[in-house]
């Protein structure tokens, strides 16, 4: 069946760049749900830049690795949920050629990718983690790594941007456009949270995750990250960190939990030895609510209403999206909230 989306406001990643991301209600439900809406780079590019390469990740490739996690089963609240996914069909004329073709309206054929929880990125957080919050933010990237380790999937683009938090104690790992489904992959690198072995190989180990989820955690607690101008210098600043044992000095101040699992992940690092999630799941759930479950103890989502603005957008079953521009209306707050009696 048809459903509609009003798209409400521009999201930007802490950084001030927005990847073409927004923030959408689903009009015609009852509960106002707040989705992600990434919107792709226009498919009649013959020369795509870097920038349409990112939006290609972000749209494309996470589409089909959402869609892997689900059609297998996999769920998690640590986890995005793919909502919807498509194409654009735009307000007005359109000449394209055929289904399959687009015509030179900048909307028309653009791939969309509908996604939930929605929250906020560490990298808008000001100042360092408490203890409980490290903790969580651990335990919760780990949860949600063990779930897609169970396909075989690594994220492979851990850092403060792609880990959001969904209200006041739970956090999701997102971003999943980079993820390595198999060997041909290539992660994607980043100088300051970036494996070890990824930078050097541009190969993921089974613990690169970890690694980076370690240096994740170490920065949000305040730990020294010097910007890198290469990977020599990247990879000479892991190897003084490590040898000199700064990352888990650092943790130790903060939680002998968070330590304990720096040394493990020293340990394993650059390794073939598989990560024993469960274990340390078991030690994080105990540190943060004095839980075993290897899911752990999470706070549902809470839903936030916003004034409604500029656009109606339509999401139909079979993978195609309307964008209609819309009149201001006010946000309402029964059953009937979103619907468009002008439609």
């Amino acid at each position: 069946g048809l459903k509609s989306f009003r798209v409400e406001e521009l999201v930007n990643d802490g950084g001030g760049n927005s990847n073409f991301s927004y923030i959408a209600v689903a009009a015609d439900s009852c509960t106002a749900e707040v989705l992600n809406l990434f919107v792709g780079a226009h498919s009649s590019r013959l020369e795509p830049s870097w920038e349409d390469m990112n939006l290609w990740y972000q749209v494309q490739r996470q589409t089909k690795v959402l869609n892997i996690l689900k059609e297998n089963g996999v769920s998690s609240k640590c986890l995005p949920e793919i909502i919807a996914s498509g194409r654009v069909v735009h307000a007005g004329p359109c000449d394209k050629k055929g289904p399959n073709g687009v015509c030179d309206h900048p909307w028309c054929g653009t791939p969309v990718l509908a996604t939930c929880p929605v929250g906020d990125p560490v990298s808008c957080v000001v100042g360092p983690f408490s203890s409980d919050e490290a903790t969580r933010l651990c335990r919760d990237c780990l949860a949600g790594l063990r779930s897609a380790k169970t396909l075989n999937i690594l994220h492979g683009d851990i850092r403060p941007e792609n880990v959001i938090r969904v209200d006041e104690s739970g956090f999701v790992l997102v971003s999943w456009g980079r993820a390595v489904l198999e060997d041909r992959d290539s992660p994607s690198l980043n100088l300051r949270f970036s494996s070890t072995h990824a930078l050097q190989h541009g190969k993921l180990c089974p613990s690169s995750d970890i690694e980076s989820l370690v240096y994740l955690v170490y920065f949000v607690v305040g730990g020294s990250m010097k910007e890198q101008d290469s990977i020599e210098s990247a990879l000479s600043w892991r190897r003084r960190c490590w040898e000199k044992r700064a990352i888990q000095r650092k943790l130790g101040q903060v939680s002998p939990i968070l330590k304990a699992f720096a040394d493990y992940v020293d340990s394993v690092c650059g390794t073939t030895y598989a990560v024993d999630y469960d274990a340390w799941l078991r030690r994080l759930n105990r540190a943060v609510d004095g839980s075993d479950d290897g899911r752990g103890k999470m706070v549902e989502e809470g839903v936030r209403v916003i004034l409604m603005q500029d656009y109606l957008m339509y999401f139909t079953e079979c993978s195609i999206y309307k964008i209609l521009p819309i009149r201001k209306l006010r946000a309402k707050k029964n059953a009937d909230m979103g619907f468009c009696s002008q439609y």
